[in-house]
This record gives C-alpha cells, structure tokens and sequence, in this order.
C-alpha cells in the first residue's frame, strides 16, 4: 500500500496544475481545464480542444490518482488503527497463565516463541549412532563433534546465543521416497526471537566425489520436504583448496538472527 502511494504521489509532483471538469451540452461532454487565475483569486475555465487531448488525459489521470490516494490513505488509517487494537499476546499469554497441570492437558491454539524454546531447552535425543568414533573434537559448549570445522561453526553459534541455540545432530525424520526415514542435520539452531528452525549443513569435503554425492542427495531430501537451501537450511562449504572461510560463516550466521 505504502508503495503505491509513493508511486502516486511522485506521479502527482509531475501533473499540471489544476482539474478536469466537462460542460454537457446537449449529448456531448466538452473539457475545460479548470484552475486559478496567477493571483489565485480567481477560478478561470478554458476549453481543451481535440488537439490537446493528452492534456486531457494528463488532468484526468491526476483526479483520477488524487481519489485512488484519498482512498489508500483512509485504508492505511484504518489498518493503523486496526494493528494498534489488535492484541496478538493475549492469545500466548493465556496459555502461558495456566498451571503446569492445565497445561498438560491443554493443546494451544498456537505454540509462542516462549514455549518454543521451553520445549526445545527440555527436549532430549540420541545422537547418530553412525561412526561415533568420529566424535572426537570438543566445542566450547563441552560436545563432541566430528571436524575442527564443525568446532569453529558451533562455537561461532554459541557466540550468538542471546539470539539463537543449536543442537548437534538433532534427528530429523523426513519422507523419502513415500516413507519415514530418519536424517541428522549438523545443527539445528532456533530462533529465540521469532522461535523460526533453521537447519546447518557443512559440507567439509566437496572434493571427494562420493561424499558430494551423499551431500547433494540430502539437499535434495531438504527440497522434496519443503525444507529450502537459503531459507530453511544454511549451507557452509569446503574443500582442501578452499578451507573454512570464518567471515563467510559470521555473514551466514547474521541471515538467520
């Protein structure tokens, strides 16, 4: 809305002074250009004739966008109005009034941020159990993980833990081919503003042939599940010519808090 009113308004700047109105004779409609004389005292009309149609056309278009904004501007009011009455945490705060007891029985309408991110802090799960001895490097946060990589990018998301958390290895079960399967994304980090999930893959080995494969094959699971590179899954990658770029994973840290 906003932006069609600035459209209208620069295309106002530009219009000729004063109006269109038409004199009915008989069963005809003549144009006259209506606006004030230089004094601006006096309102003078004078007749437009076929030759200066564009004219016409220039005053006609400027009532015309004069009505749509006076229409723009009542709605944009209205919606202000509206948005300044609407009491969108009423709605989380309801539930979070409850007793523990009541709230256990009790299925919200919605799940706030807050209770999002309750849920995620006493939430447990098992590790990939696939080559556990590979979980040998230790991150700030006291984990084990599987590359000096993977350390740096989890401690870069500690760093930033007033505005997200992460957990290592959390499963995520997604449809392949028709049926339930079970995949690991490297993190799996949260949002504790807007409670949104953002799933990291690092791909630490791009020059290995089989393992592109692998990783191409669970970008595409990603896809398939409404789960989009650059919007839902953050992507980091590597290779022996072109190792961790730690910049690279600040900016890409800085997309999703």
């Amino acid at each position: 809305m906003q932006q069609m009113l600035n459209l209208i308004e620069r295309d106002l700047k530009d219009a000729p002074e004063g109006c269109l109105v038409f004199n009915q004779k008989a069963n005809a409609a003549y144009p006259y250009h209506q606006y004030y004389d230089s004094d601006n005292r006096k309102q003078v009309r004078t007749y437009i004739n076929k030759s200066n149609r564009d004219f016409a056309r220039a005053l006609a278009q400027k009532g015309y966008l004069i009505d749509v904004k006076t229409i723009l501007e009542k709605n944009k009011k209205a919606l202000e109005n509206l948005l300044n009455e609407y009491d969108e945490e009423s709605i989380d705060l309801s539930y979070e009034m409850l007793d523990n007891s009541r709230k256990s029985l009790v299925n919200p309408v919605r799940i706030s941020v807050k209770e999002q991110v309750r849920r995620w802090n006493s939430e447990t799960y098992e590790l990939c159990s696939i080559y556990p001895e590979n979980l040998k490097f230790e991150t700030d946060k006291g984990e084990m993980v599987r590359s000096k990589s993977e350390v740096i990018i989890a401690n870069l998301l500690n760093q930033n833990r007033k505005h997200i958390l992460y957990k290592y290895e959390r499963p995520l079960e997604v449809m392949v081919v028709g049926k339930a399967y079970t995949i690991y994304p490297d993190f799996t980090i949260i949002n504790l503003h807007t409670g949104k999930i953002n799933y990291w893959e690092h791909a630490g080995r791009m020059d290995d042939p089989k393992y592109a494969d692998d990783f191409v094959r669970k970008m595409n699971t990603y896809i398939n599940n409404g789960l989009y590179p650059g919007e839902d899954v953050i992507i980091s990658y590597e290779t022996m010519n072109y190792p961790l770029n730690i910049h690279n994973i600040n900016l890409l840290i800085k997309q999703i808090i």
